[in-house]
């Protein structure tokens, strides 16, 4: 017990490049020495690179098992048209902004024509967030406007649904908005899931 605790005593020292002490006239053994601790010290590192080539395998084995780096498809707002008014006059150049939050702020503004009329593309990205264990990742959505220093809430809701719910579509693609009206809660009829109402808040109105 006592030699083999001996000898990885000086292993450990030899690999530190601290050699045990020898006669500055014994050159050939010296030589023959460093090549010793060179295989050593090289030997050592082998089963710690095999360790970390298996655990490094093992956890994108494990990830891929249980879906940790897919990717899905996710909609994080579809196409929007809408007219902004002042007690029933379109208003033109107002500033409308679309913000939209999934894990990061995605940002695009337009102005109204001279109607007052204005839109947005379809938006949607690629996201590993829904694979991820214990992410309670939300889509939520924000439409305003600046009319003459003030802004006005057009529409602001949030989802659990990677895809846009079917009452999001319906009214994102005809908002009747004038900034005479009061900010409300609207609770609209929840398709997918017709126990939870869908709550948004906005100007507008929808006949």
């Amino acid at each position: 017990m006592s030699a083999t605790g001996h000898g990885n005593g000086q292993r450990t020292r030899y690999c530190l490049n601290q050699p045990a002490p020898m006669r500055a006239d014994d050159g050939e053994r010296r030589m023959t020495h460093r090549r010793t601790v060179a295989s050593w010290c090289k030997l050592s590192l082998i089963p710690l690179l095999v360790a970390a080539s298996y655990f490094l395998y093992s956890s994108e084995v494990m990830a891929d098992m249980f879906g940790w780096f897919k990717r899905y498809d996710v909609h994080l707002s579809p196409e929007v048209r809408g007219q902004l008014k002042d007690k029933g006059k379109p208003l033109k150049g107002a500033l409308i902004t679309r913000e939209v939050h999934y894990g990061k702020s995605y940002i695009d503004r337009t102005r109204t024509d001279s109607e007052g009329n204005f839109s947005f593309s379809p938006r949607s990205i690629r996201s590993s967030l829904p694979s991820r264990p214990l992410t309670e990742a939300r889509v939520i959505q924000l439409i305003h406007a600046q009319v003459r220093g003030e802004s006005y809430i057009l529409w602001q809701a949030a989802t659990e649904d990677i895809v846009t719910p079917k009452a999001f579509r319906k009214h994102l693609n005809r908002l009747s908005c004038d900034i005479s009206n009061p900010d409300k809660t609207h609770h609209l009829h929840n398709h997918e899931h017709p126990q939870f109402d869908h709550n948004v808040g906005s100007i507008c109105r929808w006949e």
